[in-house]
């Protein structure tokens, strides 16, 4: 008998709604370190892929050396600013409960696959009240630095005995990451509108609600 499908959920942006939460700790962080504000909405843009990357980002835009040091720092401050006020303003996109119970009463496994910190991914499942959806909840481990998501997917689906799957994201770091082990990836633009972004990235379907994922994702497996 084959093993069920794995639905593979990013988190931010897809799970839950963070833009908020995630640009107020960010923006707390660089004025701690003297570095220029940011609007809210030109933060969001850096919600999904690892923090180094943003850190550095906004470290050169600044005219600052973005060095080891440096990025530490700024993701230190970041780190403790989202912890305290973050994951407790930290909401589920509306409907996502109700399309997880569809696709486990359909047979999917379905887990978290994020380039949050684990530890900070967990907090945020539990504390919205999905965590007993999920088969496991996996990103990098908090000392760990720039973990591609890609590597993060490929541990999960060896793990999982590389079951049939489908990875599920807001970003084209979801579905590139998808791409890089050979599985379908879905688009969802309910918390940011990235549809051409995620179709230049090979989405085979890209989503503006969640109710539509159980019929997406069983459709993906055929592609």
């Amino acid at each position: 008998m084959p093993a069920a499908p794995l639905a593979c959920f990013d988190l931010d942006g897809t799970l839950v709604d963070s833009r908020d939460p995630f640009a107020a700790a960010l923006r707390g962080a660089l004025a701690e370190h003297g570095l220029p504000d940011r609007r809210p909405e030109d933060l969001h843009r850096f919600l999904g892929p690892p923090f180094e990357q943003t850190a550095a980002t906004l470290l050169s835009d600044a005219g600052r050396p973005a060095d080891e040091a440096a990025v530490e720092a700024l993701l230190t401050s970041y780190r403790a600013r989202y912890a305290r006020d973050g994951i407790p303003a930290t909401i589920a996109v509306p409907g996502i409960p109700e399309a997880l119970d569809a696709l486990r009463a359909d047979g999917w496994r379905l887990v978290v696959v994020t380039s949050k910190i684990r530890t900070f991914a967990r907090d945020v499942v539990e504390r919205i009240g999905l965590a007993d959806r999920f088969d496991g909840v996996h990103g990098p481990a908090p000392e760990q630095r720039g973990v591609a998501k890609a590597t993060t997917l490929e541990r999960v689906l060896l793990d999982a005995g590389d079951p049939a799957a489908v990875m599920i994201g807001d970003r084209h770091h979801d579905l590139d990451a998808a791409a890089a082990v050979g599985i379908p990836g879905v688009g969802v633009t309910w918390a940011g509108d990235h549809a051409a972004e995620l179709r230049a990235a090979g989405a085979v379907a890209v989503l503006d609600d969640p109710a539509g994922l159980p019929a997406a994702l069983t459709a993906a497996l055929r592609t």
